[in-house]
């Protein structure tokens, strides 16, 4: 038994040793290594070498051997001029090819280095094209389109890459207009190396159009009136990708829904070509709940809570509350959304919202009650906008300077919006556009009257590789003549203010426009502010600024307009853009700096 054992124990360390010597055989190799010039050619045509050569594939090989160097040396030849035929390049000459090796001192393996020169000669040259959409799709404006822009031309060299690139397209079209049964029925290159010319035929089939067929929802949560606001077509219309990747994103963009998978069963379509559409459908969690904590200059500290009620009942209904606490504000505000309308987004909206609000000007209580109607709107060539309509009964208890009162409106307003951006996170390219008018009537449920319009925008431009040009612009005005109302009568919500981190920098929050005889700002009847910003990136996520704010709030023409200018940091942070401002108030003696620290989008 201990002669057994004894045995056993010594097989196994052999086999061990055995087992280590294999594992470290290959690295007591030593690789022969080669270093390939290539002359003649560049750019793409020089990747395209490359590829070919079974040399530069295999030039790291572990086991290169002299053997296997002098054999993928014979081929490169002819390699490469398979490598540049694609380019229309059919008479490639290799002018030189060499091969030597070199066994440097102490070495164990030889350094080779291949040499190729390249003679192109002359390229082969499209003498003729013929491109003919057969089909219903001959009349459809898309592949006529193509075929004005087609990526080859007559008298171009021939190259196969575009060939094969002009060929995708007419695919890609008949595929994303619905011509399904669409096929290459000829697709012929022909070749005449002697005389360096190519003949090029295709023959596109387009076959019929096929249509838009029933649309079927596999969820049993919603009302099918409600789902079908959602589509961007109507069985019937014909097939296109681009309004089904449209209405694909108009239910992900709903708020409904967690996943939206939509499947064209081009296999059941029906004798009259309609193609049914399955549209599968994963719900979100039915509450979502949210909590933020942020700083800001102008507020102090702040925080939020809020609750979303995805689905009330069948028919789409949504609730929204949050609630709002900072250093000079406290609200709370509640929402119910009805979906109304045709559009995705149209919705009426119930709204109720308290707030309590005092800065170093004002101080104001609010207790707000509207009824909205929000809209997509397209007039004419414009780009869609968003469109609100609504009235609002606002009670607002407040004080301003050494005025107290207690105002009673009745707003009807109206609200449009245009946002258009790349990266709402960090947009390099984008605008948005607000505009807004109300008013209200002292003898039709208020205490006070007055007419009132304010237009918002900002524009934020590339510059360079590294910059960014950000502009922004505010008006506002307030008409009291014509409805024969009084200033001191408009609650502190309703009048202007200017000064601020998004206002006019290098002054306090809201500390700008008119002042009393005790030099107390009061607001005023009018608003004018404008800034312009560059922004230069240092590093992968932070920049520096430079910016120059001018504006203020106003009654007439006795109100300067003030200016402030600075220096700023920016940090394209987790949770989004912080900014941090220096900035000096250069209508003030001595130039006061103020330091403005805000955390948010551009727009």
């Amino acid at each position: 038994m201990f002669n057994l054992l004894s045995i056993y124990n010594n097989f196994q360390r052999l086999f061990i040793l055995l087992l280590l010597l294999m594992i470290n055989a290959t690295p007591l190799y030593a690789a022969d290594t080669v270093t390939i010039m290539i002359e003649g050619v560049k750019g793409r045509l020089l990747n395209n070498v490359r590829a070919y050569l079974s040399l530069e594939q295999q030039k790291e090989h572990p086991r290169l051997s002299a053997i296997r160097v002098k054999r993928l040396h014979q081929q490169a030849p002819e390699e490469i001029k398979k490598a540049l035929q694609p380019f229309g390049y059919y008479q490639v000459e290799v002018t030189t090819a060499t091969l030597t090796s070199t066994l440097p001192e102490n070495a164990k393996n030889n350094v080779w280095k291949a040499h190729y020169v390249i003679k192109l000669g002359q390229p082969t040259i499209i003498h003729h094209l013929t491109v003919k959409i057969e089909g219903v799709g001959e009349q459809d404006e898309k592949f006529r389109q193509l075929l004005t822009q087609f990526p080859i031309k007559i008298g171009a060299v021939f190259d196969s890459t575009q060939y094969e690139k002009s060929k995708q397209q007419l695919q890609i079209i008949a595929a994303e207009r619905g011509y399904f049964d669409a096929q290459l029925r000829q697709h012929q290159v022909r070749v005449d190396s002697e005389n360096h010319q190519a003949d090029i035929r295709l023959i596109f089939d387009t076959g019929s159009r096929y249509r838009f067929g029933k649309v079927h929802f596999q969820q049993e949560t919603f009302v099918e009136p409600l789902l079908q606001r959602f589509l961007t077509f109507q069985p019937g219309d014909f097939y296109s990708t681009k309004e089904l990747f449209t209405f694909k994103n108009a239910l992900a963009e709903s708020g409904y829904f967690n996943n939206v998978d939509i499947e064209t069963r081009y296999a059941d379509a029906t004798d009259d070509r309609q193609v049914p559409i399955e549209v599968k459908l994963d719900l979100r969690p039915a509450s979502r709940y949210s909590f933020a904590i942020g700083y800001g200059t102008d507020t102090g500290a702040r925080g939020s809570l809020g609750w979303e009620r995805r689905r009330i009942n069948r028919y789409g209904h949504i609730f929204k509350a949050e609630a709002q606490l900072s250093e000079i504000r406290t609200s709370a505000v509640a929402r119910y959304l009805i979906p109304f309308g045709h559009q995705p987004l149209d919705y009426l909206t119930l709204t109720t919202l308290y707030k309590d609000e005092t800065t170093q000007t004002r101080s104001s209580e609010i207790l707000s009650m509207a009824v909205s109607q929000s809209y997509s709107r397209h007039w004419f060539n414009l780009p869609p906008f968003r469109e609100v309509i609504g009235i609002e009964y606002r009670d607002e208890r407040y004080s301003i300077g050494s005025d107290q009162g207690h105002a009673k409106l009745l707003m009807p307003s109206i609200d449009w919006s245009y946002t258009q951006v790349d990266d709402y996170l960090y947009p390099l390219h984008g605008h948005k556009i607000q505009w807004l008018a109300r008013g209200a009537l002292d003898s039709i449920g208020s205490n006070a009257s007055f007419i009132q319009t304010h237009l918002n925008a900002t524009v934020i431009r590339q510059f360079g590789q590294k910059g960014r040009i950000i502009a922004r612009g505010e008006i506002g005005y307030t008409e009291i003549a014509l409805t024969n109302g009084e200033f001191n009568e408009l609650p502190p919500s309703i009048r202007f203010f200017a000064g601020g981190d998004r206002s006019v920098r290098g002054y306090d929050y809201e500390t700008l426009g008119p002042r009393n005889v005790e030099g107390q700002n009061i607001g005023g009847r009018n608003l004018l502010v404008g800034s312009l910003e560059y922004e230069h990136r240092i590093i992968e996520k932070w920049s520096v600024a430079t910016f120059i704010d001018v504006g203020n709030a106003f009654n007439g023409l006795s109100e300067s307009l003030k200016q402030g200018a600075g220096l700023g940091l920016r940090w394209q942070s987790p949770v989004g853009l912080i900014r941090v401002d220096l900035a000096a108030a250069l209508s003030e003696p001595g130039y006061p700096l103020r330091l403005h620290l805000t955390i948010g989008p551009d727009l």
